[in-house]
């Protein structure tokens, strides 16, 4: 996927466990990687007006387009994977990273024709094999807004099978938790400072996650300026303006982690105001958003109603 793990486990055989998560995380890339040709998602997105697989091959697209779907419908599209053209037209895509020159609002709008993720249908056959049809050529995804929370589930569930009980496991900053870490408490995951160049180290708030996932999204990391305009990598899949929103990151903490991870995106989007209502008729998510409407460098906070439980040593913010 282009990204990075990290993965803290208590286990007697760690290298054994390293090559069966390699072995995992090597077939979730033959299905969702965009920079594998083969892949489950590359082959869909350069196929002329029908694309089938074999499920038995890929285990992995099908439950993730059905989940999409599910996001999709509950934050009425905020959430879509059709974004992928747009990502590509704004330089943010996989093959071919570029600052876009001049926004050209007409075709814009023609690339919005692309997002049609609400009219795609999964056929299944009796051999296994699922197809799905293109209306247009054109017509890409990208599920890189759920994948990786996506992989850290199934990563969690060998895990459990496997009887390892005390695990920290993060994909390109998604994380999914069980149990304590090796000094016996819950693990102390830190929400990022959103301000660009920010190291990994660089903590604006700490929280405590036991048996829980949490994703963090924001705008302050992918950004670039082109002559005075600032460009996002969270592209609004209404307008198809890559422009960023009132809310500088939005950290989702839920108990599967492609929910964390989806919802993190989703909310982006949103902006705060939706984001704050949504999240109350949300079950089993808990939200912070950061913020900083008078643009002087002082971060505010506007959280969820269950969400100050996770406050490391229930921290007031």
């Amino acid at each position: 996927m282009g990204t990075k793990y990290h993965i803290t486990a208590q286990t007697d055989n760690p290298k054994k466990l390293q090559q069966e998560v390699d072995s995992i995380l090597n077939d979730f890339n033959n299905s969702m990687s965009a920079y594998i040709d083969s892949s489950t998602l590359s082959m869909f997105n350069a196929s002329e007006n029908i694309f089938c697989y074999d499920t038995k091959v890929d285990p992995y697209f099908e439950p993730i387009f059905l989940k999409s779907k599910e996001i999709y419908a509950k934050t009425n599209g905020a959430f879509n994977p059709s974004i992928a053209p747009l990502v590509n037209y704004y330089g943010f895509g996989y093959k071919e990273k570029k600052k876009l020159a001049v926004m050209d609002t007409s075709k814009i709008r023609e690339i919005l024709k692309l997002l049609v993720f609400n009219t795609l249908k999964l056929e299944k056959y009796e051999n296994g094999k699922i197809c799905i049809l293109k209306p247009n050529k054109a017509v890409m995804l990208d599920f890189n807004s759920l994948s990786p929370g996506f992989v850290c589930d199934v990563l969690a569930k060998y895990f459990e099978q496997t009887n390892i009980k005390n695990f920290m496991i993060d994909v390109s900053g998604e994380i999914r938790t069980l149990g304590v870490n090796d000094r016996k408490q819950p693990w102390v995951i830190g929400i990022n400072k959103p301000i660009e160049n920010a190291a990994e180290t660089d903590v604006e708030l700490p929280l405590e996650l036991a048996n829980k996932s949490m994703a963090t999204s924001g705008n302050y990391r992918n950004t670039y300026e082109s002559k005075g305009q600032k460009f996002a990598h969270i592209i609004n899949p209404f307008t198809g303006m890559s422009q960023p929103t009132d809310i500088l990151s939005a950290t989702v903490i839920a108990d599967d982690c492609v929910d964390a991870d989806a919802y993190a995106t989703a909310f982006m989007v949103l902006g705060l105001e939706k984001s704050l209502e949504l999240v109350e008729q949300l079950n089993g998510i808990e939200a912070c958003f950061i913020y900083d409407n008078e643009g002087d460098g002082i971060f505010e906070f506007k959280i969820s109603s269950g969400f100050a439980k996770y406050y490391l040593h229930n921290e007031q913010k």
